[in-house]
């Protein structure tokens, strides 16, 4: 069965979930973060991607597009009439330009995940479903949880929490272990200006998934630690004002992380928020208090 456009496979991966895990990273997600860790995923479709820093200036990507829109790396790019046919990245001799995705059958995913499985058993790991947005394919997620699950590996969902409620519950739900639901913004109006869509169903699904029982390994609310977006004392003490009327009693805190910079580039994007510092360790630790003073665990 071909599924949904797919960005990656990480195997070997320590950071998203216990264990040793591989991260299926698919394509396609509701919101617009400005701050997003992965720009590649937003659209539902494989782009281009190009990298000034590795391009020569040959000029074969230019001779080589059949729609003739094609430019250096290191000049910006319409993409009015591009339909990523990838010519331009074969002809590359510098590797500077890639295709962001591609189609994914489900047994050739299922074949490839399952060669990890010893390490899965041993360090208690399994396979972490990232994005974009996953459950925006609840259907074929499913079936790629289910058989994973005949095999008893440990299923992970990392998810924004915008998702069609009822095909996340009949496809997916069933069988995965954990969930990993992202709260960013408490207040509607800057949840809309911040990722480009408000936080009601957001929250109604939080609000579902707990009173379903969630998966048998538990559900685990996140917070991304955005500079003067999401780590502000009003918008934390909000966050955890939330989780204790769901009857949730811990959180996982997720520190800013500026690398994505360079992705966002690579896709001729605006940089509408541009902060290239890491969380300093005292900053981190006043949103860890902010928590832990409202009763909420903070978990690593």
């Amino acid at each position: 069965m071909t599924g949904p456009t797919i960005v990656d496979v990480r195997r070997n991966a320590l950071d998203d979930g216990p264990g040793i895990r591989s991260v299926v990273f698919f394509k396609g997600c509701p919101l617009r973060c400005v701050w997003c860790q992965n720009p590649e995923t937003f659209s539902p479709r494989p782009q281009l991607t190009r990298e000034a820093e590795r391009c020569v200036e040959c000029g074969a990507c230019v001779a080589a597009c059949p729609e003739q829109e094609a430019k250096p790396a290191t000049t910006p790019q319409p993409r009015t009439r591009c339909s990523s046919c990838g010519r331009c990245v074969e002809v590359c001799p510098a590797g500077a330009r890639r295709i962001a995705g591609e189609r994914r059958d489900l047994e050739e995913l299922v074949e490839l995940l399952l060669r990890d499985e010893p390490f899965y058993r041993r360090s208690g790991g399994g396979v972490t479903f990232s994005g974009g947005e996953p459950a925006v394919n609840a259907r074929f997620a499913g079936q790629l949880a289910a058989a994973l699950r005949e095999r008893d590996v440990h299923v992970l969902l990392e998810t924004c929490g915008k998702f069609a409620w009822r095909a996340f519950a009949e496809h997916l739900l069933p069988h995965l272990s954990t969930v990993y639901f992202d709260l960013k913004l408490a207040d509607d109006e800057e949840h809309r200006r911040y990722t480009g869509s408000g936080n009601g169903r957001i929250h109604e699904n939080l609000r579902r998934l707990v009173e379903s029982g969630g998966p048998p390994d538990g559900l685990v609310p996140r917070v991304p630690l955005i500079p003067g977006i999401t780590d502000t004392d009003e918008n934390l003490e909000a966050i955890a004002a939330l989780l204790r009327r769901q009857g949730l009693a811990r959180v996982a805190l997720l520190p800013y992380n500026p690398l994505w910079h360079t992705k966002r580039r690579a896709l001729d994007l605006e940089l509408p928020y541009d902060h290239r510092e890491w969380m300093p360790a005292e900053q981190v630790a006043r949103c860890r208090r902010i928590f832990e003073d409202a009763g909420i665990e903070v978990i690593e």
